[in-house]
C-alpha cells in the first residue's frame, strides 16, 4: 500500500508541475521556442481519471501520461532519430573509416569520384605501377602462360635450376630420381623436359612473374632470392639476383604471393635459351606456383609456309 500511495502522490506532484513546466510529463520535450499557449486546465478536466484503477498503479499511470500527451495535438514534441548516412555533396567531401563499415556509396553520375590510392594507381606513370597495370601483355599483346608447380614434400631444401637442360641428367645421376616427378607442368599434357628441349628451338622472351606460395613457412619462402644466370659457351656467366621479398605490391591484400617484372629487374630481355636460367631454392615442406608470362616465337612457322598457313597447329 505504501508504495500505491507513494506513485499517487507522484501523479499528484506532476499534475500540479502543469502551469509550471510541461517537461515534468514529458522530458523528450526541450524545445520551449516552438510550444503554443495551452489551457492545461480544459486539458485535466477531459483526462478520465478512472483509468487508475486496479493494483498496477505504474501502468495506470503511464496511461493517464499517454491521455495527456493525446490530449494536446497542438504541442510538438522532439523525438530523437538516428543519424541518417544520406547526406548532400555539393563541392567535396572525404569519407573515413570508422568501426562500423560502409556498404553502399551511391554518387551522381555528375559528380567526379576519386578514391585515393586506387585512383592514383591507375592514373600512376610510375614504372612499377605500370609493369603491374600491364601484368599479362606485352606491347599491348596478350601474352602466353607457362605455370610451373614444385611441391617439396620432403624434409630437405630443394634448389632448382629453372630452364638448365643440363639438370634433368644431373639429378638422375645425383638422386636416380626424375626430375619431372618434382616438377609439373599445369595441364598435364607436357612434362618439365618437354618444356626445356621446347624452348632451345623456339625462343621465348619471359616478360613478368608471379609466383604464389603455400606450407608451413610462406614468409620465409618469398625472402628466397631469384637469380638469373646468364652463360656463355666462352665459360663466362653473368649472375643477377632478384629480391623477391621486396617485389611485393604493397596494394595487395594477400599475403601468399608475389609479382614481379622480371625485364625491369634484370634491365635485360630474359630469355631461357639454355644458357640463361634462373635458380630458385624451394623450402621443404613447401609448394611454389610460378607463373610465367611469355611470348614465344615458333621457328617451324617461320621457315615453313605450310605450317604459318595451318589453322589447326598450335
Amino acid at each position: 500500500m505504501y508504495k500505491d500511495f507513494e506513485d499517487y502522490e507522484n501523479l499528484k506532484f506532476k499534475l500540479q508541475d502543469f502551469d509550471g513546466d510541461y517537461s515534468a510529463i514529458d522530458e523528450s520535450v526541450s524545445d520551449e521556442s516552438e510550444e503554443e499557449d495551452v489551457d492545461y486546465d480544459s486539458v485535466l478536466s477531459n483526462i478520465d481519471f478512472s483509468e487508475i484503477r486496479g493494483k498496477d498503479f505504474k501502468k495506470s499511470f503511464s496511461k493517464v501520461n499517454r491521455k495527456i500527451e493525446t490530449k494536446n495535438p497542438k504541442k510538438k514534441v522532439k523525438f530523437k532519430k538516428p543519424l541518417s548516412q544520406n547526406f548532400e555533396v555539393r563541392k567535396g567531401a572525404k569519407i573515413e573509416g570508422s568501426e562500423k563499415k560502409i556498404s553502399k556509396i551511391i554518387i551522381p553520375t555528375d559528380k567526379t569520384v576519386i578514391v585515393e590510392g586506387v585512383s592514383n594507381f591507375i592514373l600512376s606513370n610510375k614504372p612499377e605501377d605500370e609493369s603491374i597495370r600491364n601484368l599479362g601483355y606485352y606491347e599491348g599483346k596478350k601474352l602466353n602462360e607457362l605455370i610451373l608447380i614444385f611441391d617439396n614434400n620432403t624434409p630437405l631444401d630443394f634448389t632448382i635450376q629453372l630452364f638448365n637442360p643440363s639438370m634433368p641428367l644431373d639429378y638422375l645421376y645425383g638422386t636416380s630420381l626424375n626430375l619431372n616427378d618434382k616438377i609439373q607442368v599445369a595441364g598435364g599434357a607436357v612434362s618439365y623436359s618437354d618444356v626445356l628441349f621446347n624452348l632451345l628451338a623456339n625462343p621465348a622472351l619471359l616478360v613478368n612473374a608471379k609466383f604464389v606460395v603455400s606450407g608451413p613457412s610462406v614468409t620465409s619462402q618469398l625472402s628466397q632470392t631469384f637469380r638469373v644466370i646468364n652463360k656463355s659457351i666462352a665459360g663466362v656467366e653473368k649472375v643477377i639476383p632478384i629480391n623477391l621479398g621486396i617485389q611485393i605490391d604493397n596494394m595487395q591484400v594477400a599475403d601468399d604471393m608475389v609479382i614481379f617484372d622480371i625485364m625491369k629487374n634484370l634491365n635485360r630481355p630474359f630469355i631461357p635459351d639454355g644458357m640463361d636460367i634462373a635458380e630458385y631454392t624451394i623450402l621443404a615442406g613447401n609448394m611454389v606456383t610460378m607463373c610465367f608470362w611469355y611470348k614465344q616465337v615458333s621457328l617451324k612457322k617461320i621457315f615453313f609456309k605450310e605450317a604459318r598457313q595451318s589453322k589447326v597447329i598450335l
